[in-house]
């Protein structure tokens, strides 16, 4: 562990220049074992935090062929998903994984190929697009919500807050996420959304309510007749996945790509950003979805505020620009929302994780972040003379990495609220990762963790229970050391960004972007098993 914290340091731009780039084309192999509660062991006798508990589950691409050499997927982000948990008891955690079990991929398990569905990449070469017949069968699956079942980035929880009645979903933009086991990460079947009217789209980043166990979220939908909508949902501990409360409706001017937004205490934020998926084109573009991506010259970003308590939608712009990640929002009094983003150009989707460009990076440095030019940007809103201006962060750590980043993470407890503190992940010239804590208050206290050759991903912030400061607690994340090709556990203070502790781990996990920690599903570890604590009933499982 010393020498991780002595490699941990804040790096300049002339001090990652050159990169090996060592076990990199490793990071991206896939991994499709199943396995179940691995006792994993730390490698440092640093103390791990006692209170530590909880189950953290990460969501990630993991296959991308099934034995054929044809319709291998060229976007490690269409790779199709597999769970891994890690179940928290003090220093002790159980380690597993198990691929999600969707319709489409056990379909093309079963026929080694990839079977007809929607994709967001294209193929290699036009004789594998699909046939005539085969974009006639998308079509097909997707009047039934069923072309797309991938749900690889993101996990959420709707339902009570225990392990017998939370209702635990893989999901994506798409508007059926899938819903598994938490204790054995099985598949549990499809959740659709209500049949009409019809829904088109959903938001891979739910968000608590501020002071509540509710869900708020997003779905565009399409009636007979009028035009695409949006529907603002809240989903309570007693509401099921298709029967949500409606806070409200809107009609956007365009039907931007949105993987995230922001909620306050009393408002959903919504940016409608200048870039669109053309929907129209899907069967000619072989229903291939980030091909559709475009960028729509002189128009504005449309910023939409709406009332979580009384439905009312207010309409304001902002300059043109493209965010996956919203960071936090909050209010200041009663005239002013900020609300802070990660932007990103938009063709990051499609061409970022194409693996022609991603299984290839520079091993001398081109000074190119995920983020490009853009940095983490302040929005002001002012709701009284509805005008919103936007600001850039300091560098005062002179840090390359700091202001460029993706991927934010911030303490839950601070959702919607005044706060200081979020994470991030950035990555230049792809495999020239580091992680990152930004001050928003003060910059002076940003600081920056990089080891060269270690690939890391996005963190998540477990809160001390003694809630003493905004950033009291650790932060959890994954790491694949290249020069030994192996993943690892790896907790890091989340006041010094310094590692705590790692464990290796005995079966890697690929390149993923999130993960999410649910505190409600704990359990015990005895002397010879380990017991899994419900509110009900208590069950085992022998080591």
């Amino acid at each position: 562990m010393a020498l991780l914290i002595r490699l941990g340091v804040i790096l300049s731009l002339a001090a990652v220049a050159h990169c090996d780039n060592v076990g990199w084309e490793k990071y991206f192999e896939e991994e499709t074992s199943e396995f179940h509660d691995i006792p994993l062991s730390w490698e440092d006798t640093t103390p791990v935090p006692d209170w530590l508990s909880g189950t953290y589950v990460r969501n990630g691409p993991a296959q991308i062929s099934f034995g054929s050499e044809r319709r291998v997927l060229t976007s490690w982000l269409d790779g199709f998903a597999k769970l891994h948990s890690f179940k928290f008891s003090g220093s002790q955690v159980l380690f597993s994984g198990k691929m999600l079990e969707s319709p489409n991929y056990l379909a093309s398990v079963a026929a080694g190929e990839l079977q007809p569905m929607t994709t967001l990449n294209g193929f290699n070469s036009p004789d594998e697009e699909w046939s005539w017949w085969e974009k006639m069968k998308i079509l097909g699956k997707s009047l039934l919500l069923t072309a797309f079942d991938n749900n690889n980035p993101a996990l959420w929880r709707i339902g009570k807050d225990n392990l017998e009645e939370g209702i635990y979903l893989a999901v994506t933009d798409a508007p059926v996420p899938l819903r598994f086991n938490i204790s054995d990460l099985s598949t549990l079947g499809m959740q659709y959304p209500n049949a009409w009217p019809a829904t088109l789209s959903g938001c891979a980043h739910w968000i608590r309510e501020v002071g509540t166990d509710n869900s708020i979220n997003f779905q565009r939908k399409k009636g007979l007749t009028g035009p695409v909508y949006v529907e603002v949902q809240r989903y309570r501990p007693e509401d099921d996945y298709a029967t949500p409360e409606v806070i409200s409706t809107f009609v956007p001017k365009k039907l931007s790509s949105i993987h995230s937004f922001s909620i306050t205490e009393n408002y959903a934020i919504f940016f409608f950003y200048p870039v669109i998926i053309d929907g129209k084109r899907m069967f000619e573009s072989g229903f291939h979805v980030f091909e559709l991506l475009t960028w729509l010259d002189d128009e504005p970003t449309d910023v939409f505020v709406v009332n979580l308590k009384t439905g009312n939608v207010t309409q304001y712009e902002t300059k043109p620009t493209y965010s996956a990640h919203h960071a936090n929002a909050y209010e200041n009094g009663n005239d002013e929302i900020i609300l802070d983003i990660s932007p990103t150009p938009y063709v990051n989707l499609r061409d970022y994780l194409a693996l022609t460009n991603q299984l290839n990076p520079p091993k001398e440095s081109t000074g190119v972040f995920t983020t490009d030019e853009e940095e983490f940007t302040r929005y002001t809103i002012d709701l009284t003379n509805e005008k919103i201006k936007t600001e850039l962060f300091p560098n005062t750590i002179k840090n390359s990495f700091i202001n460029n980043f993706d991927f934010p993470t911030i303490n839950e407890d601070y959702r919607g609220l005044p706060y200081c503190i979020v994470y991030g992940w950035s990555a230049m010239d792809y495999s020239r990762m580091s992680l990152v804590k930004k001050n928003t208050c003060d910059s002076t206290k940003d600081k920056v963790f990089y080891i060269e050759d270690h690939y890391s991903s996005e963190m998540h912030f477990l809160p001390n229970p003694e809630k003493k400061s905004e950033d009291d607690g650790v932060l959890v994340t994954i790491v694949f050391d290249g020069t030994k090709e192996q993943s690892y556990l790896l907790l890091l203070d989340a006041k010094t960004l310094q590692p705590v502790n790692k464990a290796y781990l005995p079966h890697n996990i690929p390149w993923s972007a999130h993960g999410m920690h649910f505190p409600e599903a704990n359990f015990q570890v005895a002397e010879n098993n380990i017991e899994i604590k419900t509110k009900g009933k208590m069950e085992k499982a022998e080591l």
